[in-house]
Order: C-alpha cells, then structure tokens, then sequence
C-alpha cells in the first residue's frame, strides 16, 4: 500500500510542475507579427467639418387649421344637431345657416366652441325654420367674448380663401304643420270650411281675399287648439271673397285667445322652412252685385264689383212700378272677380231706380242674346231678387281717418268716395270747435263716380280734425271762387260735410 501512496504523490507533484511550467510558457509568448498596411489604407486624420444649420435645425410641425365635419342626420322636435368634429385656433362658434339651392341663407342656430378639437358638438336650432339642406359654418369670434355678432364682427372663418363650411341634409323627425281644404261653395251663411288641421301649438286659422295672384286682406279667422283638427269652420263675409281664397296658419303668440295680428308684430304667420303654412283653394258664392246709388253720367253706369261663376252679363233694367221692365243695357262678365265695371244705358229709358239681374253666356264669344239665350242665373234651383239702385241720390262723399300722405314738398289727404250729379269741388276745412274753420286745399272732380280723390293741403294749418266738403263749381269752370259762386253743396238745408282725424 506504501508504495501505491507515494505513487500518487509523485504524480499530483509532476502535474502541479507542469501547470506551472505552461502557465510561464503563456506569459512569455511572443505576439503574432500582423501584415503592416500600405500607406493608402492609413485613414488621415482630420478635423470634422461644423455642420450646417439646416443639417442640424429640428424640422416644423405643421399648425393646425380650423375644419369641421358634419354628416347626414335626422332633426327631432328638440331641433338638437350634432357636429362630429370640430377643430379651431382660437375660441369660435360653430354656426348653423339655412340653405336654398345651393346658397347660405339665414342663421338658424349657433354654439360657442374652445380652441383645439372638440367631439360631437351640439347645436340647437327652430326644426320648423330648418330646411332640408342646411350649412355648418365655422365663424369667429372677434367681437365681444362669448356673444354672437353676426352680422358683425363674427365672420366666417376661411381656411386661405375659402370659408370653412359643410352642407348637410337632414331628415324630419317630427310632424309638420300643415293645413288641407277643397275648392268649395261658400253659401250665404259665408261659411269656409277647412278639412284638416295640423299645428304645433294653440294657433289660428286665418282666412285671406286674393289681391292679383298674391295673399290679400284677412277676411275671417277661427283659434285651434294644438295638434290635429278636423272640419274647421271660419266665417268669412262673403260679399268681400274672391274667387281665390288662401287658408293660412298663424301664432297665437300674443294676447292668449285674441287675434293681434298685424298689431305689434304678434300672431304673425307660422313658418316652415321660412314660408308661411298656406293652402290655395277655389271659392264660389251667390249670385251678387255691389252698385252704388249714382247719376247716370254720359249714358253709363258704374257697378263697383260681381263675382261671376263663369263667363256671363251684367244686365240693367228699368223700373216697372217697382218691379223690373224693359232691359236698358248689359255689359259682359268675365269668369271670377269683376270690378268697376261699366255699362252703356239707353238713357231715354233711365229710371229713377234701376235694377240688375245677372244673365248667364251660354253663347260665350258673342253679343247678348236673351230670351233666345243667355238666360238669368238661378241660384239653389230659384231666381235671385233683383239688385237695385236709384240714379237720383243727389251729392255725397265719404271719409277715413288717416295720416297725412308726403310727396315731396307736398302733403295731401285721400278722400275714397265722392260720388256727384254735377262737377264739384271736394275742399278740405279745418275744424273751429265742432264748425267748418279755414280751407287748406281743394280738388275739382267731375259729376259721376270718383274713388280715392287726392286733395293737396297746407299741412302747417292742419288741426287734429279735418272736414270734407262739396262745393259747387258754378261759377268759371274749374276755377275755385270760394267767396263767389262756388259755395257749399247742401242736403235738407245741411251742408254736405264728412269729418276725419289725422293720425300720427
């Protein structure tokens, strides 16, 4: 076993000596010789060059520019739009305009926006006002900080040139208001009726006369409640319809149950879309004829107004001991509404008291050709009573008060009705307490019918009344004599006079 130990000294001993001797033989190993580069391959050393400014200079951001966007959406009750996005430099209003055809029209709604980008912002506008295109506009706000001033200051952005908009439609989700009425026969009761009735709120139907293809005065009007009506009766005075009636929805935004309209701008047509809510209806009546009581002035007569329910005639009778005679002119009717239309008499039949039936024209394109046609109109299966009128109803003339009408230099007043046997002079006189005072103006007018006469006065010497008098013309023809022959007319010893008052 001895031997076997020393064995294993000996040699731990000769491995130690050689990890030693290849430690030494590592520390002393002379390094590889490396291949000496060519001259060429020696890089030179320089100093770098500065870099330039646009080398080393951070690149701009790009600013923001104001833009909106807006889609397609539906319009409740609540009149409430939605804008998707919105971005501005600077606090703005985002700006809702009507548009028609394709132009901006005017502002419907607007809501202030801060400066960056804003979601979803809401505007709230009139659904009644909105129609079915409508113009998101971004506008400034230049003026004072949180109003409005547009027109004004807050113009519309522009993004270089152009004005940052976007059309948009809508759809209506709501119920419009709306009227619906048949062309009808309006009886003597004067009764219109109305099919149905939409409206948004407590309003008014309103009645109103045909002026030459346009919307003419009120005739009639009755209160809805809000929501849907049915058979909705207006009484109208019928004499005043005109063959075209137009039915129309109006506020009631003032005294509640009262019609103001047109006082103080109250109960004034409901719009829609910025037109009122009107419905166009044909009308007839009974057979009438408006005749004032007049001379008979170089062979004619004048009757102020007839409805005719087609082509027909005017026909002027005389008086047979109360009862109508031998016919003594006629003059043709056109289809509807008739004015101041003029017929030729034979005089040599005139009459103190005429009378006027209306004759059909079964024969339209030729003369007057009763009794073999051309016969009286029949009214509910039976033949009206006769209009009448007397042809000897002396000197009269009628008043309204009125302000003063300005052209120019001159001032005058309107007098509507002079109706005369002889050329007169229609003068105008101050008031003195309750009596005729000093004359201000005057105006010659010739025997017949004259309408609207217009007196020229010194308004400096007008008082708060004034009076209109016939005077005679009897002395130089249109020449005014006042302290001469052209005197006061009188009737029953009563000068013939008709006061009015001159309003502001």
């Amino acid at each position: 076993q001895l031997p076997i130990l020393m064995r294993y000294f000996v040699l731990k001993r000769i491995l130690i000596s050689l990890s030693i001797l290849l430690l030494l033989a590592a520390c002393g190993e002379e390094p590889t010789p490396t291949a000496t580069p060519t001259e060429t391959a020696v890089p030179t050393l320089t100093t770098p060059p500065e870099p330039t400014a646009t080398a080393t200079t951070a690149p701009t951001p790009t600013p923001l520019e104001p833009t909106l966007v807006v889609g397609e959406q539906s319009l409740g009750e609540d009149g409430r739009l939605l804008i998707d996005s919105v971005t501005v430099l600077e606090p703005a209003w985002v700006v809702i305009h009507a548009e028609r055809n394709g132009q901006v029209g005017e502002v419907l709604g607007y809501t202030a926006v801060s400066a960056g980008t804003s979601a979803d912002v809401a505007v709230t506008i009139d659904p009644l006002a909105a129609t079915d295109e409508l113009a998101a506009i971004l506008h400034s706000d230049a003026g004072q900080e949180g109003e409005f001033e547009f027109p004004g200051v807050d113009e519309p952005l522009k993004n270089g040139t152009a004005v940052v908009s976007q059309s948009f439609a809508i759809t209506r989700d709501l119920e419009l208001p709306a009227l619906t009425v048949a062309d009808q026969e309006v009886a003597e009761d004067g009764l219109v009726r109305i099919n149905s009735v939409t409206a948004p709120a407590s309003g008014w139907v309103v009645i109103h006369a045909d002026d030459e293809g346009t919307i003419g005065p009120i005739l009639g009007f009755t209160f809805v409640e809000a929501g849907e009506s049915a058979d909705v009766v207006v009484h109208i005075p019928w004499r005043q319809g005109t063959p075209v009636l137009y039915a129309m929805l109006h506020e009631d935004n003032g005294r509640a149950n009262r019609f103001d309209f047109p006082n103080d701008d109250l109960d004034l047509p409901l719009l829609v879309t910025g037109e009122p809510v009107v419905a166009e209806f044909q009308a007839t009546y009974p057979p009438d004829v408006l005749v004032l009581d007049q001379p008979v002035v170089d062979g004619t007569i004048t009757v102020e107004r007839v409805i005719s329910n087609g082509p027909g005639w005017l026909v002027v009778y005389q008086d047979n001991d109360g009862s109508p005679g031998l016919i003594i002119g006629s003059a043709p009717l056109e289809d509807g509404l008739n004015e101041q239309v003029t017929v030729e008499v034979r005089e040599a039949g005139v009459t103190d008291q005429l009378f006027i039936f209306l004759h059909e024209d079964t024969e339209p394109g030729g003369g007057f050709n009763f009794p073999t046609a051309d016969p009286q109109i029949t009214y509910q299966g039976r033949l009206p009573n006769p209009f009448s009128f007397q042809t000897n109803p002396g000197n009269y003339l009628t008043t309204q008060d009125q302000a003063l009408t300005v052209d120019g230099e001159e001032t005058a007043v309107i007098v509507p009705l002079v109706v005369a046997d002889t050329a007169v002079w229609v003068v105008v006189h101050t008031d003195n307490e309750g009596e005729l005072g000093d004359i201000i103006g005057q105006t010659w007018v010739p025997a017949g019918i004259n309408r609207h006469v217009t007196v020229t006065i010194d308004a400096e010497q007008a008082t708060p009344t004034l009076y209109a008098v016939l005077h005679l013309d009897a002395g130089t023809l249109e020449e005014f004599e006042p302290d001469g022959a052209d005197v006061p007319l009188q009737r029953n010893r009563a000068i013939i006079r008709s006061p009015f008052v001159i309003s502001d």
